[in-house]
């Protein structure tokens, strides 16, 4: 039995996460029986559910319900960074702000003034959006959005990211850019930059009142990157 798990604090959130949903139909969403959903909601369960249900949970939840808070009232977070080194950070972001982030992005590559085709989101990566250029000194431009969860899991999304990067198949005229709505996030990212990535990387913040980019940083260039090519692909 996981001694950290707390029921009553884990059942109220997932109360909240599910909301005005039937609750039939959040199970459905979350892929349980209506039983199971039924005894987590009255603490009847002696271990929390897998880390995969909880994804599924923070996916569809409504009243503003974490991950991370999620992950923390199960026990499976955050005791010590040994803990959540093991944990792929999900894609907790729901569709809405996914497409306001994919939203404001693609308007700030319009402004930009260089003709860009949207490439299909492809499963087995971490991009969330692709865009590719047929001139240029950047012939493909990644974008991750980040999460906006606890300063942990913040930083442990941070090393599993680069950690993926290492073994994907990345040309020196491609570009990848994380995308926060956090200052905080945004901060962290500037400060931690890798040494042994040779690729074309960048942190964007963005405001969500006004769907603009406030700024975005270089964290490194490759060599076929020049000083102009810096300015000219940034959003």
């Amino acid at each position: 039995m996981n001694k950290l798990y707390n029921k009553q604090e884990f059942a109220s959130l997932v109360s909240r996460a599910v909301g005005n949903t039937m609750k039939r139909d959040f199970a459905r969403l979350i892929d349980v029986s209506p039983e199971y959903l039924s005894r987590i909601l009255n603490c009847k369960l002696a271990n929390p559910p897998s880390i995969q249900v909880i994804q599924l949970i923070a996916n569809n939840a409504s009243n503003g319900v974490t991950y991370a808070q999620l992950l923390t009232a199960a026990g499976y977070a955050l005791s010590s960074m040994e803990d959540t080194a093991t944990l792929d950070a999900p894609d907790t972001l729901n569709d809405t702000t996914k497409k306001f982030m994919q939203g404001t992005i693609l308007t700030a590559l319009s402004s930009i003034g260089i003709p860009f085709t949207m490439e299909q989101e492809k499963k087995d990566t971490n991009y969330h959006l692709s865009v590719s250029f047929a001139s240029g000194s950047v012939t493909k431009w990644h974008f991750i959005y980040l999460y906006n969860t606890t300063k942990e899991l913040m930083s442990n999304q941070l090393s599993t990211l680069y950690s993926h990067l290492i073994f994907e198949n990345i040309t020196e005229t491609e570009k990848i850019s994380f995308v926060t709505s956090s200052k905080e996030e945004f901060d962290l990212y500037t400060k931690k930059i890798p040494t042994n990535l040779n690729l074309n990387l960048s942190v964007i913040l963005i405001d969500e009142k006004s769907l603009t980019i406030q700024k975005e940083s270089w964290l490194h260039s490759t060599s076929s990157i020049s000083t102009e090519d810096i300015s000219k692909y940034t959003l």
